[in-house]
């Protein structure tokens, strides 16, 4: 096995950038263990992502778990979530790809209820069998081909092709991980709401009572609703999306702790170290030291 301990990403070339509106479903790149440290270094992004291993084995560390995956499994990135490759074998080989938060969550809600994006983030990793594998790599190497091919209305089929890869990857998840599923309970929708809520607002807003008011009900009945459905307090969801973006920006060494404090919205950078402290358990600074180290 090949050690690796830089950050994961399943993203991006260095020499591409990414937006949030650059595009809507996925991105896609064949990686392999000649090209895997090639790849820009982004993680925690507002992004989803998946991998399909394709050949040997990778282990990675999300939030902290260890996921060992071999030949025929599918890992799931989920958006805000820090991903890390422990190592990787040297015949390693898989197809991987990014979508927007918010076209996977549409994605997933118009198939299913709420529940299937709180499993896919805590449980990550499925193996799946060989038709959902060759259902998947057709898909993923047909979008790769027209992108490459002039055609005419290129752009509406090819995101038609991604939208269906992004189907059958939701499908062959829920197939190896089935969840009841039916109508949309109020529940599912007040949880699908906030979720979408969040992603847009909590650089600016980690008061529970601003996204309860957004769907006007109170803050109380509100923070039940999410507990009931996901599992975490709405306080929980905020603090995690919080934190993850935090490291994100502290990853980048050109980038100031005071800067970072004004774009998540904290009125002076201790009362953000205090934050960050409170919830990791090292200072702003401890963390960046720590990223050196690795």
């Amino acid at each position: 096995m090949c050690s690796c301990f830089c950050l994961f990403s399943i993203t991006l070339h260095p020499k591409d950038t990414i937006m949030d509106n650059d595009y809507t479903y996925p991105k896609l790149f064949h990686i392999d263990s000649q090209n895997i440290r090639q790849f820009e270094h982004i993680v925690r992004s507002s992004w989803n992502g998946f991998l399909l291993c394709k050949q040997g084995s990778i282990t990675l560390f999300m939030d902290g778990n260890r996921y060992d995956i071999h030949t025929g499994d599918l890992y799931i990135y989920p958006a805000f979530s820090e991903t890390r490759i422990s190592e990787f074998s040297p015949d390693f080989k898989a197809i991987t790809g990014i979508a927007d938060f918010n076209s996977v969550l549409s994605s997933l809600h118009s198939v299913s209820d709420s529940q299937s994006y709180i499993s896919m983030r805590f449980h990550p990793l499925v193996s799946l069998d060989e038709n959902a594998i060759f259902r998947i790599e057709e898909l993923f190497e047909l979008i790769c081909r027209r992108e490459n091919t002039p055609l005419e209305l290129k752009a509406p089929i090819i995101a038609s092709l991604q939208q269906a890869l992004c189907y059958e990857i939701v499908g062959a998840y829920m197939a190896k991980r089935p969840i009841l599923s039916g109508r949309q309970s109020r529940k599912d929708k007040i949880l699908q709401s906030f979720l979408v809520d969040l992603h847009k607002h909590f650089r600016q807003h980690r008061d529970v009572a601003f996204y309860a008011e957004l769907q006007y009900i109170t803050p109380r009945h509100f923070a039940t609703q999410i507990h009931d459905k996901s599992g975490k307090t709405p306080l929980q969801w905020i603090v995690l999306f919080t934190v993850s973006e935090s490291k994100r920006l502290l990853d980048n060494p050109k980038m100031s702790i005071k800067e970072i404090a004004e774009i998540l919205n904290f009125q002076e950078q201790a009362s953000f170290g205090r934050y960050f402290k409170q919830h990791t358990g090292i200072s702003p600074t401890e963390y960046r030291l720590l990223c050196q180290i690795r």
